[in-house]
């Protein structure tokens, strides 16, 4: 998924010819709290902050004066993990997309860049959370994938992070069954420890559930 495919065309870029009080105007109406700075020619200048913004004394004070060095931005084919990357560095509510050159092309959202990340993550998608953890030299994902798709189990999303000081790799698998018990089981005999499962339905409530449908359909 790259950046360019979620700009946001309704948030226009503000110009070195506007002032502070017209910026801080903007960015109420949009709800959020940066916004770049183009040039005539519509090169990338600026990424001004409603913070910076309220410090000026004076409303009428030209954006050009607060022009700094450049701004964080992207270029339309960086990839989404990298555009969240940078925003949560930077602590942006809308990211600059711009060609290498500078030349402005557009913006995103946070709230698009992370619904998208969810999204990729198959939050939306039901299925139960495993999260296992294992020695970083013994952690295969090819390994876990036969071990889930041998059982007709599907891997709707993963992500994983490694913990180097206790030399371990920590993987969160979203599955498309709400019962893993036997995929559990079978990653236990592998030497993998399960940490933590959420979502999935236990034995009595399933049953209850079952015993439920049996006395509707009476």
């Amino acid at each position: 998924m790259i950046i360019r495919t979620l700009l946001s065309p309704s948030i226009q870029a503000l110009t070195v010819g506007d002032a502070v009080g017209q910026a801080l105007y903007r960015m109420a109406e949009h709800g959020v709290g940066h916004l770049p700075v183009i040039s005539a020619e519509g090169q990338l200048l600026a990424l001004v902050s409603e913070e910076v913004l309220r410090e000026q004394s004076s409303p009428d004070t030209p954006l050009l004066a607060l022009i700094g060095t450049g701004p964080a931005f992207v270029t339309p084919e960086a990839h989404i993990f990298d555009a969240a990357h940078m925003m949560l560095r930077h602590d942006l509510s809308v990211l600059p997309i711009a060609t290498a050159q500078g030349e402005y092309l557009g913006l995103v959202q946070r709230a698009a860049v992370f619904s998208q990340l969810a999204h990729m993550l198959a939050t939306e998608e039901s299925g139960a959370i495993v999260v296992l953890e294992t020695r970083a030299r013994d952690f295969s994902l090819a390994q876990l994938a036969h071990v889930v798709e041998q059982n007709d189990v599907r891997i709707l999303s993963v992500s994983t992070e490694e913990d180097l000081e206790a030399n371990v790799v920590r993987a969160t698998l979203k599955l498309s069954v709400n019962d893993t018990a036997r995929v559990r089981h079978l990653m236990e005999h592998l030497d993998y420890k399960i940490v933590g499962v959420f979502d999935e339905m236990d034995d009595d409530l399933q049953e209850r559930v079952e015993e439920f449908v049996r006395y509707l359909e009476v």
